[in-house]
């Protein structure tokens, strides 16, 4: 007999997303765009997440209309092969978004101890503490967990807005821009609001799909997310122009906000990882039937763990970038053939791979990788994603022709 699976009201759906967009990897992201000075920032983290919104809700929406996760759904139009390939990649970079939050996390908590209270630091204790918080959650019962969910929501959106309104209207914001910084533009602001919206892509239908309604469930998600988003880059572009500097621990320690600072990173931390690891431990499962949720949630944060001592964080930009690469035009053939075609592979042979779908992500994964320097004014991932789906609906449109003249002969 089937578990019974435990539906999500949209207000609680509305929470769980906000909570994952406040984040101080969203902040740190936010800091990258100072050089375009505030007026042009905002403006590209607004047009960046209501594209990347769009696309995200779109996302959500074929798990929730197809009651299967984002494993399940990628397996249906790429073959349970193309299926595995993603389910990986998708690993690789929710373990890799939780050492990144798990790496800045505890040195912004090392700068603020030390700030308030003269504190030696402590990376060890910190990334262990932060990394394995979130255990504790999976042992809760639903109820319990939506009230403390509610609680961290309220403290986390108290904190953000104090944040956002000291690092806006402060004294002596600036618009200088840092030489160091004088390759951004407007497009690649715009897609790197658009990439950090395509993060989660991979994740939104792991909650959507257990939506009471789904297509408010899923707007809700997506519109929440967005908000949460938008908040946190505006407050790391302002902060950055404020305090002329992109260091995202030098930021916390300079905003003056003491504890609160402290509270923001420690729970935004935690409330983000959760999702990233809940997800990861369900696509680990999709994989391996036989594997325990739970102790590949708890192997995963020990994993993290270990990882948050030996990653380097120069690269963030081109893990952002990669990200994008991988899924716009994964998203752009499921889009085509949902939306577009309206393919309803349930009696698909998974044991197969889908060779026309793969090849167009790879032909797509070539073209964001290469065409990433010379970004439109609304980044890349809209032109990559549009010219992916109207390829394959046009290839599709043929080889349907062709197998009606072969049927015909």
């Amino acid at each position: 007999m089937s578990v019974p699976i435990s539906k999500i009201s949209s207000f609680n759906m509305s929470l769980l997303w906000f909570g994952t967009a406040v984040s101080i990897a969203e902040i740190l992201t936010g800091t990258l765009l100072a050089p375009l000075g505030i007026v042009q920032g905002i403006c590209a983290v607004v047009l960046g997440h209501f594209i990347g919104g769009a696309v995200l809700f779109l996302a959500g929406f074929i798990g929730a209309d197809r009651n299967c996760s984002s494993a399940e759904s990628v397996n249906l139009f790429f073959g349970r092969f193309g299926s595995t390939v993603f389910s990986l990649l998708n690993i690789v970079q929710l373990i890799g978004w939780i050492t990144i939050m798990l790496i800045i996390g505890s040195e912004a908590v090392n700068r603020i101890t030390d700030g308030l209270w003269q504190l030696p630091p402590h990376t060890f204790i910190w990334t262990s503490i932060l990394g394995l918080m979130p255990c504790i959650w999976i042992f809760f019962k639903g109820g319990c967990i939506d009230k403390i969910n509610r609680l961290i929501m309220a403290c986390l959106f108290m904190a953000s807005l104090w944040l956002a309104f000291n690092s806006l209207f402060g004294e002596n914001i600036s618009s200088a821009v840092s030489p160091q910084d004088s390759n951004m533009n407007f497009g690649l602001a715009v897609e790197l609001s658009v990439v950090m919206c395509l993060s989660w892509m991979p994740v939104i239908s792991d909650y959507t799909y257990r939506a009471k309604n789904k297509i408010k469930g899923t707007f809700c998600a997506a519109a929440a997310y967005c908000f949460g988003s938008s908040l946190m880059y505006i407050i790391g572009l302002g902060s950055a122009v404020h305090f002329q500097t992109n260091d995202i621990c030098d930021i916390f320690a300079l905003s003056g906000l003491g504890v609160i600072a402290l509270i923001v990173i420690l729970l935004s931390t935690i409330t983000t990882n959760f999702v990233a690891i809940n997800s990861a431990s369900l696509c680990f499962n999709h994989l391996v039937n036989r594997a325990s949720v739970k102790i590949t949630f708890i192997l995963i944060c020990f994993l993290s763990i270990v990882m948050a001592y030996f990653i380097s964080m120069q690269q963030y930009e081109n893990f952002l970038y990669f990200i994008g690469a991988i899924f716009a035009p994964l998203f752009a053939v499921l889009f085509s053939e949902f939306f577009l075609l309206r393919n309803n592979f349930g009696k698909i042979n998974t044991d197969k791979i889908v060779i026309k779908n793969c090849l167009l992500w790879l032909i797509g994964f070539i073209i964001y990788e290469y065409l990433i320097d010379y970004t439109t004014f609304i980044g890349i991932t809209f032109p990559v994603m549009l010219g992916i789906a109207v390829c394959n609906f046009i290839v599709s449109q043929l080889l349907s022709q062709k197998l009606i003249c072969v049927k015909k002969f």
